[in-house]
């Protein structure tokens, strides 16, 4: 008997079905995963559209609420924005949240749903206008980490940017980014693991650091959405202008299956894509 008669050929749908199971991602709640240090979603927020949202709810069961009591600058709740889901609307001018609680941590993990609609301005030039995400930076020492959009002069036309920047002890800021479009959602997920910083967008690898070995410095300030606190070159008026649907931390960096996991809880709950095989 030939070798193709003792194992005969296995059916096409059954082999594909087995690809798939072993390639699929079930989603995971981000409270299930140890170390989490912050979450804020727009859904856990119970607000008329249009509203001003003074306090964004943290529901890392830490209750390290994000806050803002001046009325002018706070942020709008905006009801059905994606996929059915609520996002919170930041001016670009002044609006802010700010969780004034410091978080230590050596490693860290970052995950956003969010989409930036600030225009470009020529005026800030090549040095640009970071647009956080949120951050926990401010003037040296109290810098830490960042996820971030950015706009800069580049071939004397502005030209868009999302990054994870962290600052490593005795190295500096450490950073790895990519280009952006205006007014596209993004699924984004930044890691720095005592090694290297990575950025991913929708679950997929787009950009690394170099080694830089160390932990993350310990700032003893709270996390600011949509701002961050650093006043060098006037920094400080740098602001996000958009819409924020969630923002996941953790104080550490996940192994790839707990970070795939989150992934997939956002883009099946956002209907963005967080890629293959999420359930």
């Amino acid at each position: 008997m030939s070798c193709l008669q003792d194992f005969p050929e296995t059916d096409a749908t059954e082999t594909v079905t087995l690809l798939y199971l072993l390639n699929s991602t079930t989603a995971t709640a981000p409270d299930s995963i140890n170390d989490l240090g912050l979450w804020f979603k727009a859904d856990a927020l119970s607000a008329s559209s249009g509203a001003a949202i003074s306090n964004w709810t943290d529901s890392s069961g830490y209750d390290r609420h994000a806050l803002n009591a001046n009325g002018s600058s706070q942020p709008t709740y905006q009801a059905n924005v994606l996929n059915g889901q609520p996002a919170l609307y930041f001016d670009g001018n002044d609006d802010f949240l700010q969780s004034p609680y410091d978080i230590e941590y050596k490693t860290v993990t970052y995950l956003a749903v969010a989409r930036f609609t600030k225009n470009w301005n020529p005026g800030w030039g090549a040095f640009g206008h970071r647009m956080y995400i949120m951050s926990q930076f401010g003037d040296f020492p109290e810098n830490a980490s960042g996820l971030f959009f950015n706009w800069a002069e580049v071939a004397g036309a502005g030209k868009s940017r999302i990054s994870l920047r962290v600052t490593v002890e005795g190295i500096g800021n450490v950073q790895a980014g990519t280009d952006s479009n205006q007014n596209e959602w993004y699924l984004l997920s930044g890691q720095y693991d005592g090694d290297y910083v990575r950025l991913y967008s929708s679950g997929t690898l787009i950009d690394q650091s170099g080694l830089n070995a160390g932990d993350i410095r310990n700032a003893s300030i709270g996390f600011d959405i949509a701002r961050h606190l650093a006043t060098t070159g006037g920094s400080d008026t740098h602001r996000f202008g958009g819409y924020i649907a969630e923002i996941i931390l953790y104080t550490r960096s996940l192994s790839d299956s707990e970070r795939r996991g989150v992934e997939c809880y956002l883009g099946l709950k956002y209907n963005l894509s967080a890629g293959d095989g999420c359930e």
